[in-house]
């Protein structure tokens, strides 16, 4: 079941305890986004950076009635109490399904309604431990759980693991998930872990070959 951009549009700004609000964002709020990016360890050259947010910038561009801001793409932003940008949270496809070799290309319309990857989590250095990023991750799992989505998955640096387990996720040093007449098939980036949450009943996380796996993210 997926809900309507009009049925989720009083869940697209909230106010946390701390006085934060977090809103979706909006084509205006590019360079916000990108300045907040660029607090994040991409693991390119510095020269590479600007041309790889540029989908983001793109991807701004792209509305229609769907529950997520931006078509298969949800930005969102906290704000403090002057209404100043302190957080962003990116969620998108992932990067790795557009691979013929993980998925093929007739299942990727499936896949890209059931299971996105959140590419951008970062908060301001002065504001942080003050629960934001916690928040941003709960705003954009109701979202996407209420959109019908079975999992959420990011890559993080090594360091980042407690936090993402102590909020639910499985951690791993690979993405591995089940997909219907494919089998398994992993995902493995050189530096990088992976983490994972499910969002749906009939989504769940069990071992197979020895690695936790994303299974029921589309049916046979």
């Amino acid at each position: 079941l997926r809900i309507s951009k009009s049925k989720l549009e009083e869940a697209n700004t909230s106010l946390t305890r701390s006085g934060i609000r977090i809103r979706t964002a909006d084509v205006d709020d590019a360079d916000t986004l990108v300045e907040l990016a660029s607090l994040i360890d991409l693991h390119l050259p510095l020269e590479e950076i600007p041309a790889a947010l540029d989908p983001m910038r793109h991807a701004l561009t792209d509305t229609d009635d769907g529950p997520l801001s931006h078509r298969y793409n949800h930005f969102l932003i906290a704000e403090d109490s002057a209404g100043i940008p302190v957080g962003i949270l990116t969620v998108g496809p992932p990067k790795w399904m557009s691979d013929p070799t993980i998925v093929p290309k007739f299942m990727r319309p499936r896949i890209v309604r059931r299971l996105a990857t959140i590419h951008m989590l970062a908060v301001r250095p002065e504001h942080r431990r003050r629960g934001i990023a916690r928040a941003l991750l709960r705003h954009a799992e109701q979202t996407f759980q209420q959109a019908g989505y079975a999992a959420l998955t990011l890559r993080h640096d090594r360091d980042l693991t407690r936090f993402y387990q102590q909020l639910g996720f499985t951690s791993s040093s690979r993405l591995s998930l089940t997909l219907p007449t494919q089998g398994l098939r992993t995902v493995h980036e050189r530096g990088w872990k992976h983490s994972f949450k499910v969002l749906s009943p009939d989504a769940a996380i069990t071992i197979v070959q020895g690695m936790p796996t994303i299974t029921g993210v589309v049916s046979a």
